[in-house]
């Protein structure tokens, strides 16, 4: 049902920038299928700049056939779902041209409309000469543990091969504790920190576990902090910065 013919997509936008800087920053949103308004991208934009942001990760994101580039960015998107002309999934926009695409189609469907998520993961070269690899993630939300935990542990089996750095955020619908314990089960099998936010308050959380969540490994963590905005989607994006350089 509803299922795209071709669910990984590139912008066919080519940029001449091949790195991420060692110091970059990112930004991580559920935008609730409401990035197409024009008023959307002057706002991302103006996030970008203030912000110094390298990379976008959008989750719930609609997307035609012809989208061209994201707030002036090259980008590849993975979707679940197709109805007519359009497209909604996952998408990862950056500065720097993409080495690797790749995604990875949930087996699970969500009850009652039986769809499927989709995991987009993406590779870029930093300037320290490193692969880092960019997960993308809305999780399945309406399903059993059993499911959830089958999709984590799919995830797990795909990622074990990257032995560089590593940032996997998302929209992870952790909603209750079982939930939480199959993440951080996840977490350490990928060696994976949580940022956590200067203001945990502005995370949308359920049952008071955050769903919104930015793991990472092999870079130092600078900055993480969520910004209170409820325009466009009943979450609030996540801004982080990070540095490919050791803490001194």
């Amino acid at each position: 049902m509803f299922k795209p013919d071709t669910p990984l997509f590139r912008s066919p936008l080519k940029l001449e920038n091949k790195i991420i800087p060692c110091d970059f920053g990112i930004l991580c949103w559920n935008v609730h299928k409401e990035n197409l308004k024009p008023e959307f991208e002057t706002m991302v934009k103006n996030w970008i700049h203030h912000f110094n942001v390298d990379i976008l990760l959008f989750q719930e994101t609609v997307f035609p056939d012809n989208l061209f580039s994201v707030a002036g960015l090259s980008f590849a998107a993975a979707a679940n779902i197709r109805i007519r002309r359009f497209h909604f999934g996952v998408l990862t926009a950056a500065i720097a041209d993409i080495y690797t695409k790749t995604d990875v189609m949930s087996l699970a469907r969500e009850t009652i409309v039986a769809t499927r998520k989709n995991a987009l993961m993406t590779r870029y070269w930093l300037s320290s000469g490193d692969l880092l690899m960019v997960v993308n993630l809305h999780a399945v939300n309406f399903t059993s543990r059993a499911w959830y935990q089958w999709e984590f542990f799919r995830l797990l089996k795909t990622l074990q091969h990257h032995k560089g750095p590593l940032i996997m955020a998302g929209d992870f619908n952790c909603w209750n504790r079982s939930r939480h314990n199959i993440i951080q089960t996840l977490a350490r099998g990928l060696s994976l920190q949580q940022a956590q936010p200067e203001r945990p308050g502005l995370v949308k959380q359920i049952f008071g576990f955050e769903l919104d969540r930015i793991y990472f490994r092999q870079l130092t963590l600078l900055h993480m902090d969520a910004l209170e905005n409820r325009v466009f989607s009943d979450h609030n994006p996540l801004v982080a910065r990070f540095s490919c350089k050791p803490h001194v």
